[in-house]
């Protein structure tokens, strides 16, 4: 396959995905970076270093801090004690948090059901594999 044909397909789908997502987002007051750190700070069960979530996001540290501060006024996020380290602080999702993700997702799943319709939960698993693969073949290369 060509890779024009390629990448006017990847454009425009990329193009309708960020549209409704932003939408989505902006109702929440989220942007997604935002949305990002709170999905990586709730898949750390039990909180994740501000440099983990760097990391795992490719941001420099100070733009994390700067992003828990927002989240942490608006009681997403807390710090909590590292009990492994008690040098150092970890960020958690807090109760409220927790509330906050589970509606804003079901938001972004309402909106985005009819553009993934007839896709399969599998497809979909394949879609984020293909786009991890890409990066991580970037981040060796």
């Amino acid at each position: 396959m060509p890779t024009y044909l390629t990448g006017t397909v990847q454009t425009k789908a990329y193009r309708l995905l960020r549209e409704h997502v932003y939408d989505v987002l902006s109702q929440y007051d989220l942007n997604p970076s935002l949305w990002s750190m709170l999905g990586v700070t709730l898949q750390a069960r039990d909180g994740v270093r501000k440099s983990d979530i760097a990391r795992a996001m490719h941001v420099k540290p100070p733009f994390v801090t700067v992003m828990a501060l927002r989240l942490t006024e608006r009681d997403l996020i807390q710090s909590v004690p590292n009990q492994f380290d008690g040098r150092t602080k970890l960020i958690a999702v807090t109760p409220q948090g927790k509330k906050f993700i589970k509606t804003v997702e079901l938001t972004l799943h309402k909106r985005l059901e009819k553009l993934l319709s007839g896709l399969t939960e599998s497809d979909l698993v394949t879609y984020h594999k293909v786009l991890t693969t890409i990066i991580a073949n970037d981040e060796r290369a």
